[in-house]
């Protein structure tokens, strides 16, 4: 048997009303029409399930039991139904867990559009255009950088870099710190597999001021890695506002002559510019930036030559 919902709806509403004109009402029907369609469902079934008088309906023994599968069976329909209508989950990634610059875009977007969830994932900038391309992402974020044939991308933040290093280090007592005084400095790096395009970054502003860093010394994912080995071997590390509190031990210093920014852009698909993902991400981006000042102009003054 096939069971019509629409005569299960019915029947929930007269056994939880326990009253025909009331249950009719609730259900926007006639309640002669709500009558003869619970009397189908009894014939359909094959006994009775509510009793009724000129003065109360009551629920048969039969009834009681159906009352609590008819309830799930309701549910279990508006789930199916929420879940082959609802939006495809917003797919994004960015480049590190523990930056800030996503959850606050993440937080512009659950105020601007709750409706839409969110899957998202951690690689590198490399990887997540491959996977924009793919469609495997809708949109990626981290450093700006030249796009492939069929991509955009919109700049949303100015990211200062500043160095984390031992609070008993030498180099701890100068605030602000110029580049070139970090040149006999042990740096440790992200991972030049996850995160290649940080490590040239880094590099590349650290040759501009005349510092050779040596061997790049590779910490792995998450920044805690990198923590451990600045404290380990009384390293430093390039250390973007957006990263957090490096915590006990360890303090933050700016870095003048340059100050080198780091520059987050938000890409996609051009094809795909329309799609509501995309939409949302790009104004969830913009909502975070205003809010958070990112792109304020004397921020992009102090960007470090490219």
């Amino acid at each position: 048997m096939d069971l019509d919902l629409r005569l299960v709806r019915y029947f929930v509403a007269v056994a939880e009303e326990l009253h025909f004109g009331r249950a009719a009402a609730r259900l926007y029907i006639a309640q002669p029409s709500l009558s003869a369609q619970i009397r189908h469902l009894e014939e359909l079934l094959g006994t009775q399930l509510l009793v009724r008088t000129t003065r109360r309906v009551e629920l048969t023994p039969a009834g009681v039991l159906f009352l609590a599968p008819a309830r799930q069976l309701l549910a279990a329909a508006s789930e199916a139904l929420r879940a082959a209508t609802a939006p495809a989950p917003v797919r994004v990634a960015t480049i590190v867990d523990g930056l800030d610059t996503l959850p606050k875009i993440l937080r512009e977007m659950r105020r601007l559009h709750p409706h839409l969830d969110v899957a998202q994932g951690i690689a590198g900038m490399p990887r997540q255009l491959a996977e924009v391309q793919a469609d495997r992402l809708d949109v990626a974020l981290g450093r700006r950088t030249r796009l492939p044939v069929g991509l955009a991308g919109e700049l949303v933040r100015f990211d200062p870099v500043r160095v984390v290093m031992r609070a008993d280090s030498s180099l701890a007592a100068r605030d602000p710190l110029p580049v070139a005084a970090l040149g006999s400095a042990r740096w440790v790096f992200g991972s030049t597999e996850h995160t290649p395009d940080w490590v040239d970054f880094v590099v590349g502003f650290l040759r501009e001021a005349g510092v050779d860093p040596g061997p790049v010394r590779c910490a792995q994912v998450p920044l805690s890695a990198i923590l451990e080995q600045v404290s380990e071997l009384d390293g430093v590390s390039a250390w973007p506002v957006s990263c957090p509190d490096p915590g006990f031990g360890l303090v933050v210093r700016r870095l003048v002559e340059p100050t080198p920014v780091f520059e987050w852009e938000l890409v996609w698909r051009r094809d795909t510019a329309s799609r509501p993902a995309v939409t949302a991400m790009r104004a969830a981006a913009r909502a975070a930036a205003d809010r958070c000042g990112w792109l304020d102009p004397g921020l992009a003054v102090t960007r470090a030559a490219a």
